[in-house]
C-alpha cells in the first residue's frame, strides 16, 4: 500500500471512530452500537458524562455529523483499496447513492430510523470531501 493508502486508512478509521464516539457520548443506549458494547463488555459510562448546549450546532453534531462522518470513513476506505481510478470512481458514487438511499428509505419507512434532512446534507457535504480527497490523491499517485 502506498503511504497515500494508509494515511487514507488511518483517516477513514478516525472518522469512522469519531462518529461512534458521538453516538456513545450523546445518543440512546437503545440502538445497536451500544448492545455490541455491552456484549463485548466495553464500559462506556465514561464517554455518558460530556454534555453539550441545546442549540443548531450541538443538534447537528449529535444527529447528523455522524451520517457525514460514516459516509466520508466508506469513501476512504473505497479509496484505499480500490487500485482503478474509474473503477473507483464508479464505486464511490454508488456508495455515496446508498448512503443516500438509505436516508431517503427512513422518510418513506422503508428502512428504519428517522429521517432528517440535514442527514442528506451531512452525506452530500462529506461525500463531496471524500470525492474530492480521492480525486486529488489520483492525480498525484505513481501508478
Amino acid at each position: 500500500m502506498a503511504p497515500r493508502r494508509y494515511s487514507g486508512f488511518i483517516f477513514a478509521f478516525i472518522t469512522i471512530s469519531i462518529g461512534g464516539i458521538i453516538y456513545v457520548c450523546f445518543r440512546d443506549e437503545n440502538i445497536l452500537l451500544f448492545a455490541g458494547l455491552r456484549y463485548f463488555n466495553i464500559n462506556y459510562s465514561l464517554f455518558r458524562q460530556v454534555h453539550l448546549g441545546n442549540n443548531f450546532i450541538s443538534e447537528f453534531i449529535i444527529y447528523n455529523l455522524p451520517n457525514g462522518l460514516w459516509a466520508l470513513s466508506g469513501l476512504l476506505f473505497l479509496q484505499t483499496f480500490l487500485m482503478d481510478k474509474k473503477i473507483l470512481n464508479i464505486y464511490s458514487l454508488i456508495y455515496a447513492g446508498v448512503c443516500l438511499l438509505y436516508e431517503t428509505g427512513q422518510y418513506f419507512n422503508i428502512v428504519p430510523g428517522t429521517f432528517d434532512i440535514l442527514d442528506i446534507v451531512a452525506i452530500i457535504i462529506f461525500s463531496s470531501i471524500g470525492l474530492s480527497i480521492n480525486i486529488s490523491w489520483r492525480k498525484h499517485e505513481k501508478v
